[in-house]
């Protein structure tokens, strides 16, 4: 469309006001410049105006429907907090950050008032904030995502209650976790606000008398408790992280592990990123970093039989856990030389990550990386994870056990993540014969769907 048409109001009526006065204008000219305008001049000159309202027609953006959601919360929902709608679309924050505050209607009723495109399917949840208060069913379980389609032309008016929030169920709420595990209760830190929950997933042979003097490899996990148990996960799936260690291990696929999972909290934002986005906040990574290396890691070193150098030892998560194993990584070079990062928010702070990871000095023949995105995760996610790994292997043409992949039916979600985490797991810690190809295949080779199935 021609610039001129760009800011101006879209429709039938005004688009054809439009082209007859500029019809009549380029005839006036015409018949000034050159003498009397031809029919057939005229009549091409009509069919291309009236051609530019039919192509104006085609690009209309769909309508707004104005919505109006009233939110009834429990009883035991705190006085002073707030209420969060958070969800698929850029209103209600594109599953980023908080989402959008709601306003407080009565006591325990809050509003939201917005607009959406006709036609969309909204999936979201409520929360006071963060992940660690989402709303739960009345037992503490887990909830499926929201869905509204918004149809027709007519506002919308919806109500909606939430039984529990999440932190009303923080003191049971234990993973149920295959095989052997120990579970350290919540660790304190000097340098964060709140103690964090830990869980150790120990191998199968762990403790048998032919291995009693056996040390394994270390995974450390974020977001723990999305790991191991779909009750205690955000969204009712969890990553099956305890049923596919067990299998590639017994099965002679991996080499035996122990991980670590690390629960989240209400300071997740802060704590997963490494630098303050101007829109979401965050940015203390760095201290969340020092309770990993000073505190946790010689805990975990003490008490289980561990390999405790930096080529046995990695980080691992999705998202902004994704996030943050790049930057702990590549900032701790002695401590950690593999990395898990399924879906990093690597869009944060406006990418910040990119140019900081490409300008670290560190030995790529050490790294071992694993980093992919899902098609279905948006264009921006996946605009920046293409930028992460063209720099990557700009920065670092050494690198050899890299691989980037794109799932072209994938979803930012811990299914998503849980169908593709042995393909990550085998590439960290897999015997020589079941190492996956490594760069320098094309695109094209990295992109299939994993159809694993154990």
């Amino acid at each position: 469309m021609p610039p001129l048409f760009e800011k101006l109001p879209r429709g039938g009526a005004f688009g054809v006001t439009i082209a007859y006065t500029l019809f009549r204008s380029a005839r006036s000219v015409f018949s000034k410049g050159v003498g009397k305008m031809t029919n057939r001049l005229g009549k091409v000159l009509l069919f291309f105006f009236f051609g530019l309202v039919v192509m104006d027609s085609c690009l209309a953006v769909p309508a707004q429907i104005s919505c109006i959601f009233d939110v009834n919360t429990p009883a035991k929902t705190p006085v002073g907090d707030g209420v969060f709608l958070i969800g698929n679309q850029p209103v209600i924050g594109d599953w980023k950050g908080s989402g959008v505050a709601l306003s407080r209607i009565m006591q325990r009723v809050f509003r939201f008032k917005g607009a959406f495109a006709a036609g969309s399917k909204l999936e979201f949840k409520f929360t006071r904030g963060d992940f660690a208060r989402v709303e739960k069913s009345a037992t503490g379980g887990e909830l499926p995502n929201r869905v509204l389609e918004i149809s027709g032309s007519n506002p919308v008016s919806a109500s909606f209650t939430v039984a529990a929030w999440a932190d009303q169920f923080s003191g049971s709420a234990e993973p149920n976790i295959s095989g052997k595990y120990e579970s350290l209760g919540k660790v304190s830190s000097r340098f964060l606000p709140d103690p964090h929950k830990v869980w150790v997933l120990l191998p199968p042979s762990y403790g048998k008398s032919g291995s009693r003097n056996k040390r394994f490899p270390v995974l450390y996990m974020h977001d723990g408790n999305n790991l191991f148990d779909p009750q205690t996960s955000f969204g009712g799936v969890d990553w099956g992280v305890d049923e596919t260690v067990n299998y590639l291990a017994n099965s002679g696929q991996i080499e035996e592990i122990i991980v670590v999972g690390i629960g989240n909290d209400k300071a997740r934002n802060d704590e997963y990123t490494p630098f303050r986005d101007p829109k979401h906040g965050g940015g203390k990574g760095n201290l969340y970093g020092r309770f990993l290396v000073e505190e946790l890691k010689p805990i975990i070193d003490a008490k289980f039989r561990t390999t405790p150098d930096a080529a046995s030892t990695a980080l691992g998560g999705s998202s902004l856990g994704g996030l943050i194993s790049l930057y702990l990584s590549l900032r701790y070079p002695t401590v950690f030389s593999g990395i898990i990062a399924m879906s990093p928010s690597v869009w944060w702070a406006e990418g910040q990550i990119i140019p900081w990871a490409a300008a670290q000095k560190t030995d790529p023949a050490r790294i071992r990386l694993w980093t992919d995105i899902g098609l279905n995760e948006g264009k921006e996610a996946l605009d920046y994870c293409r930028r992460f790994d063209k720099r990557i292997k700009a920065a670092f043409p050494g690198l050899k056990r890299y691989v980037y992949k794109e799932f072209p039916l994938a979803s930012h979600n811990e299914a998503a993540w849980r169908a593709r985490f042995p393909q990550a797991l085998t590439h960290l810690f897999g015997k020589q014969s079941s190492i996956p190809a490594q760069p320098g295949d094309d695109r094209k080779s990295q992109n299939a769907e994993t159809n694993q199935k154990f």
